[in-house]
């Protein structure tokens, strides 16, 4: 097992001391300059600060909800000051793969609202999602329509990972994109493995071991409350569960599943093909996948380099998705990301626009030299290029240079959490499941 799967897990204890600044562009815009500069100026009286900014835009009056999630980009924690106008600083705790949040509710105007951190080396990364609650009501009556209901609230989501400001906008979709990707061009199957044609029958059957093992990392950055079970080879096992009771074959195809135990931790599984002859550079990479449905949780297939990046401890990592099921109602979107020197994160963006627990859907990329396409059934969400990554960081250093594996794994708890009870803590169940039918990966011939 690739001893370098599932940076996104690794606990880390040490707190550096930072300060972030979150600015609302309105209409006094002077005064709301000067307030900026006041912030950046006092936090940067520290002997060495680095600073990130991320822009987005409000797009109609009405009451907000704002939530800040902030993720400490190095190997250690940080405290953390939130400010906002005319409100109370808050201190957070900023773990690795976002693990802080603050949450603001905001009566805004059309404007521009600006997040702004300023905090010990390196800076941290943000990420800020923006929600209509309640539109204001209109000055004048609204014309008359011929068809009822209507787009659902707007939602912006936006983040930063350095010290020039990056924007990526998520609208909340009501029907797909009618964009279908031609990949007609990806006809050479380099790898396959089909997990209902590989079950047998047999009770706890682990996947094949000749491309997949069990990873002992996983994880979804602080407040986890799962273990990844591996036996190593030993024959050992966490809390008295198995590692088959936890990646195993059935009719539906891999079942990776979190069981809670007898003294209510979960143990799940992350399953890992570095080292079990699957890595290989470009083409379309796709997984059938049905997601649980229970907030809290935190499945995804995702890819890593198998090399360190230059002048890294981390090699670079793609996410094909990431579905995490958030508590408080806020629903279940899929997120494609990318991350580069040390495992920071130069693109995010999310969508709501599939029923992510609804049954099986395929989640894929189109890898280019150049580009990565991102899709669900065909369907084409996002896409990333050098243009799209945060300023600094390059795309033919972290997304050209190697050969990546794939990454399988459910984690309970997490970030998926910060913004509000999960379920798996105020009402756990004995198990939660994450269905997998098959893995391919396609190339040019």
């Amino acid at each position: 097992m690739g001893p370098l799967a599932g940076y996104r897990g690794r606990a880390q204890r040490s707190i550096a001391i930072g300060v972030v600044a979150v600015s609302v562009l309105g209409l006094s815009a002077a005064g709301a300059a000067a307030a900026a500069k006041t912030a950046s100026t006092q936090a940067h009286a520290a002997a060495k600060t680095a600073t990130s900014i991320l822009h987005t835009t409000v797009p109609a009056k009405g009451k907000y909800l704002l939530i800040v999630w902030v993720r400490s980009r190095g190997k250690h924690s940080r405290l953390v000051e939130v400010y906002l106008p005319g409100q109370k600083a808050r201190s957070v705790v900023a773990n690795p793969w976002w693990g802080a949040a603050v949450y603001y509710t905001l009566n805004l105007s059309p404007t521009k609202l600006a997040v702004r951190t300023v905090n010990a080396p390196p800076a941290v990364a943000v990420r800020a999602t923006l929600t209509l609650r309640k539109a204001a009501a209109p000055s004048t009556p609204p014309a008359a329509t011929t068809t009822s209901g209507g787009p659902p609230p707007a939602s912006t989501t936006t983040s930063s990972g350095g010290s020039t400001s990056t924007t990526t906008t998520t609208p909340v979709i009501t029907t797909p994109p009618p964009n279908t990707v031609d990949t007609s061009a990806y006809t050479k199957n380099v790898f396959t493995d089909d997990f209902q044609t590989d079950y047998t029958g047999q009770a706890n059957q682990l996947p094949n071991p000749q491309y997949w093992g069990l990873d002992n990392w996983g994880g979804c950055g602080g407040g986890t409350l799962s273990q990844s079970n591996t036996n190593q080879g030993t024959g050992a096992n966490v809390d008295g569960i198995n590692p088959d009771q936890n990646a195993y074959l059935t009719s539906n195809g891999l079942a990776i599943t979190a069981v809670r135990t007898a003294s209510g931790n979960y143990v799940s599984a992350q399953i890992d093909s570095a080292g079990h002859n699957v890595s290989n550079q470009y083409g379309e990479v796709e997984a059938s996948i049905e997601m649980p449905a229970a907030q809290g949780l935190c499945p995804g297939f995702w890819m890593l380099g198998d090399s360190n990046l230059g002048a890294s401890s981390s090699p670079g990592e793609i996410d094909v998705v990431e579905a995490p099921t958030f508590g408080g109602g806020l629903g279940s979107p899929a997120y494609f990301d990318l991350h580069g020197v040390n495992t920071t994160q130069v693109y995010s963006t999310s969508t709501s626009a599939v029923n992510l627990s609804s049954g099986f859907h395929t989640y894929a990329i189109i890898w280019t030299p150049t580009s990565i396409i991102w899709t669900i059934d065909g369907v084409q969400y996002a896409s990333a290029s050098q243009a799209a990554l945060t300023v600094g960081a390059s795309w033919a250093n972290d997304f050209d240079t190697s050969n990546f594996h794939l990454i399988l794994d459910l984690a309970v708890g997490g970030w998926p959490c910060d913004a509000g009870p999960c379920g798996p803590q105020s009402a756990p169940a004995a198990s939660y499941t994450m269905y997998v039918q098959w893995v391919k990966w396609l190339q040019i011939p």
